[in-house]
Formats: structure tokens, C-alpha cells, sequence
């Protein structure tokens, strides 16, 4: 029995409802007073119970000369009050997605996810290119002159630079100013940083390396101003990636 009153209220019944509905069953017909009796539900709330059970559709009222007596409906109808309560919950679906898009209207605005970081001077440079060469792609994209902050800077740290990157196993493509020293470049040198020349344009047009890597835009000054700017933001991330891979294409490959 307990079961099944459970079962029942999972239904949208209340207990009260379960209580006279599973009692009413044993009968063909029952007053209110014998409810009262059976149930010790209280007459006012028996009527009420009564009255939501007839607009479900699982109790019948009928007068029997001066007594009026209910009947509780066949346990089938427990079948169409579960189908009418699909058909409301699929129309309130249906509304909310309406209602949906105009709730969000009122939600605060959300902060930027574009992250901008400045540093000044050395160790500041050296923190960001740490953020680079732990890189979760473990690739770079990387565009430099031939005159740059790690052409120029103290050849131990470049000794680092270049053995960590090693360690990492970073895969790299490199645009670069053309140089004469290109033409002693070792063949390992080459399947590392895997190195094209620029377009002539470009050449002598800017001093700062600029490294592509992760969400991220790395864009490190030359020695002479030391400063790095580390920009997060995937939507410009893929903007200059894009910029990247047309200048790619249309530079030329050292041989």
C-alpha cells in the first residue's frame, strides 16, 4: 500500500487525495461522512480533496435522493491525468524557451575574457617567455627581425632559451628577415624552428618578435625598450593566426 500511495503522489496526487481515492475504491458509491469516518480526514478538507479529485477526473458525484454520494473512477483515468500532465509540462517547455532568451536580457554584463599583461624590463620579459615555453600546444608561431631581444640579450639566458625549448620538444615556424647568416644554417637548426623569409616589404619594418601560441598573442619589444605584452584571448588569437598563415604561405622557404 505504501508503494502505491507513493506512486500515486509522484503522480501530482496529494496525500490527502491518495488517502480518500485508494479508500473510495472499495466502494460503488461513498458520502462524505463515511469518509470522514474511514480516513479521519476532517469534513471541510474531505470536500475540498473531493472537488480537485473530480477536476482530475478520478472521482464522479452523483445525488441519490436527498444524499449525495462519490464514486471513484476507474484506476484508467490515473492514465489520461499522466497524459495531461505531459501536455502541460511540453507547453510550459515551449513557453520557457520563449522565456529563456528574455531572462538573460537581465543578467549583468560578463567581463571581458580578453586578459592583458604588461611587464617592464628584463625579469619581466624572462616571466613571460617561462608562460611560452610551458605552453600547453607546445607550438609556436613565431614572426622575429633579424635584430631582436634574444639576438641581442645575454648569450646565457639564450643558452636556456634554446635547451629548454628543446626539453618542451616545441615544434616552431619561424618568419624571419632575410640574413646572410641563413645561408650557414644547420639542418637541425631548420627542423627546428622550421625558418621561411618574409616578404621584402616587410623587411626593416619592425623590431619586436611577435609569438603565437596556446589562446595567446606574445609580442616582446627589442633590448633597447625591454618591454613584453602577453595578450589571452581566442577570438584574437585566430585573428592572427590567420594573418600568420597568409604571410606563411607567401614566404619563402630557406634552402
Amino acid at each position: 500500500m505504501k508503494q502505491t500511495t507513493e506512486k500515486l503522489k509522484q503522480l501530482g496526487l496529494t496525500s490527502t487525495e491518495v488517502t480518500l481515492y485508494l479508500t473510495g475504491l472499495h466502494y460503488n458509491s461513498i458520502g462524505v461522512s463515511e469518509l470522514v469516518k474511514q480516513t479521519n480526514v476532517n469534513r471541510t478538507t474531505v470536500y475540498h480533496a473531493l472537488e480537485t479529485l473530480m477536476q482530475k477526473g478520478l472521482v464522479a458525484k452523483k445525488n441519490i435522493g436527498t444524499k449525495q454520494v462519490f464514486t471513484m473512477t476507474s484506476p484508467e483515468n490515473i492514465q489520461k491525468l499522466l497524459d495531461e500532465r505531459i501536455t502541460i509540462l511540453k507547453k510550459q517547455k515551449e513557453e520557457l524557451a520563449d522565456l529563456i532568451p528574455l531572462l538573460q536580457k537581465q543578467l549583468p554584463e560578463k567581463e571581458s575574457k580578453i586578459k592583458v599583461l604588461h611587464y617592464e624590463g628584463i625579469e619581466g620579459i624572462k616571466l613571460v617567455i617561462e608562460d611560452a615555453l610551458y605552453c600547453k600546444s607546445k607550438h609556436w608561431d613565431i614572426i622575429a627581425p633579424v635584430k631582436n631581444f634574444f639576438s641581442d640579450f645575454d648569450k646565457i639566458y639564450a643558452k636556456y632559451f634554446v635547451e629548454t625549448r628543446k626539453k618542451r620538444n616545441l615544434t616552431t615556424r619561424s618568419l624571419w628577415e632575410s640574413d646572410a647568416s641563413h645561408q650557414n644554417l644547420t639542418s637541425n637548426i631548420q627542423k627546428e624552428r622550421n625558418p621561411r623569409i618574409l616578404p621584402k616589404i616587410m623587411h626593416g619594418k619592425f623590431k619586436s618578435v611577435i609569438c603565437l601560441y596556446d589562446d595567446k598573442v606574445l609580442v616582446i619589444s627589442s633590448l633597447k625598450e625591454l618591454s613584453t605584452i602577453l595578450i589571452q584571448s581566442q577570438e584574437l588569437n585566430e585573428t592572427m593566426s590567420a594573418v600568420y598563415e597568409g604571410l606563411w604561405q607567401t614566404s619563402k622557404e630557406i634552402k
